[in-house]
């Protein structure tokens, strides 16, 4: 993982500020007894202090690189803090030397064991907090933009999806027919199914009105849903269509965004002839690496007067882009469309608890 700090201004003028505190609170007393040294003294601390803002970014580039991310800033702030002991070491000893031999060249005022040696450890310590802060406070407000960008985007997203879904189930056309369906089973005294109808219609519109309330939802609420909504079609198409749904248990707690499914078995429906003739076969299953498929045979419409916009499938990779997990794999073959959304949360550390 690449790092990068765009920290070209930061890197000219933080070491030049920080240079110019440090002179005022701590070096002034030194600058008023030795004035003939008084310039070798600026340019020997403010190149240190250069030296320890190199020392220090480069340390940050390194922990940034294995603890990315605001959720790991307790494990960069410590790992940190144990890298800047022997950082401070190697900084006072060019401090030291660099004193000793350009500053006070005639006459050696330091040795290894002076008295103002922990002074310069106390002062290189300070050095590099500042720096780690600095960078930090910079990354972490950064990201937090980032975040709240990617919240408002993955909330739009949510939005957009929910009322595709919503706008699709309440065209006339979508509602001409499950009128149609429950008038045909009213007058067939079909009572029982009509009821079961009925049922699956109102969770059908229950869900899709509630489903914007949260951003990704338990693969079992979503197949109940999804089997809800199969109800519809299974009840207007009769042996024109199937639903085939083999999910391991041990995926039953991994998450999804919502209305995942039901676009994609409404894309199905959509885009492909049914009929008993030519029946439309859906089928949702799960890999061991924790993909969910939806898959259906392929018989597309003849001058299919609905031409696709893949909007719902860019609606749904645009989620899981925004979620930062890995893409949506879409695969069209000679008769089969398929497409592979992976499973989100830690659904095997639940399963073994619940085993437990």
């Amino acid at each position: 993982m690449n790092v990068s700090l765009n920290d070209k201004k930061l890197l000219f003028l933080g070491p030049f500020i920080l240079w110019a505190v440090a002179t005022v609170f701590f070096n002034l007393p030194t600058l008023c007894e030795d004035t003939f040294t008084a310039a070798k003294f600026l340019i020997a601390a403010l190149i240190s202090v250069y030296l320890s803002w190199f020392v220090g970014r480069w340390l940050i580039i390194g922990v940034r690189q294995t603890y990315p991310g605001l959720e790991k800033i307790r494990q960069r702030l410590i790992t940190l803090g144990i890298l800047s002991l022997p950082a401070v070491v190697v900084l006072v000893i060019q401090r030291l030397l660099f004193f000793d031999y350009f500053v006070y060249d005639n006459e050696p005022k330091f040795d290894w064991f002076h008295s103002e040696t922990l002074f310069m450890v106390g002062l290189n310590l300070f050095y590099l907090a500042i720096i780690f802060a600095v960078y930090e406070s910079r990354y972490f407000f950064r990201q937090w933009l980032i975040s709240k960008r990617q919240t408002e985007e993955l909330s739009r997203a949510n939005l957009e999806m929910q009322l595709d879904s919503l706008k699709n189930q309440v065209q006339p056309h979508f509602l001409f027919n499950s009128l149609n369906t429950l008038q045909a089973l009213v007058k067939s005294n079909e009572n029982k199914t009509a009821v079961r109808f009925i049922g699956d219609l109102s969770q059908v519109y229950r869900y899709l009105l509630q489903s914007n309330e949260q951003q990704l939802i338990s693969l079992e609420k979503e197949l109940e849903f999804t089997h809800a909504y199969f109800g519809l079609l299974k009840t207007r198409f009769e042996d024109g269509i199937s639903l085939e749904v083999n999910v391991d248990p041990i995926f039953r707690h991994a998450q999804i965004p919502p209305l995942t499914l039901q676009l994609l078995v409404e894309n199905a429906v959509k885009h492909n002839m049914v009929s008993t003739s030519k029946p439309l076969n859906i089928k949702i299953f799960t890999t061991l690496n924790g993909d969910l498929v939806i898959q259906n045979n392929l018989q597309c419409k003849p001058n299919n007067s609905m031409p696709s916009s893949k909007k719902g499938l860019m609606n749904i990779a645009s989620k899981y882009a925004l979620l930062r997990q890995p893409h949506v794999q879409i695969y069209e073959k000679e008769d089969i469309f398929e497409v592979r959304v992976p499973l989100i949360g830690d659904w095997g550390m639940k399963e073994a608890k619940v085993k437990s």
